[in-house]
């Protein structure tokens, strides 16, 4: 028997799928791709905590109503709207996957 989704609005993403940030679902990884909101001030603030291209996010806690949402990126934990989460567009990866596609930087 499965569990039902708690919040069935977002969209189920599969390794390889893309999405937005805040399609993801507890537990999950994504790679960001791009960034799009036209709050500049906003925008700034994402990209000085470390919200950029190409940044590796895991979604670790999802608050009870859905918002807001604890995501891990680069060694630490950041918790965010899921309205801004809305402007990241992302790649959903299985840790196999991005393992398997970072082991060059590793050697």
């Amino acid at each position: 028997m499965s569990i039902p989704d708690e919040h069935p609005h977002r969209l189920n993403l599969k390794p390889g799928d893309y999405g937005h940030l805040s399609d993801l679902k507890r537990g999950q990884r994504a790679i960001v791709i791009d960034f799009h909101n036209n709050n500049a001030a906003l925008r700034r603030h994402l990209l000085d905590m470390g919200i950029t291209k190409g940044v590796v996010v895991e979604v670790k806690k999802i608050a009870p109503l859905g918002d807001p949402v604890d995501i891990k990126l680069r060694g630490y934990e950041l918790a965010l709207r899921r309205q801004d989460m809305m402007a990241f567009r992302s790649e959903q990866r299985s840790i196999n996957t991005w393992v398997r596609s970072r082991a060059w930087a590793f050697s």
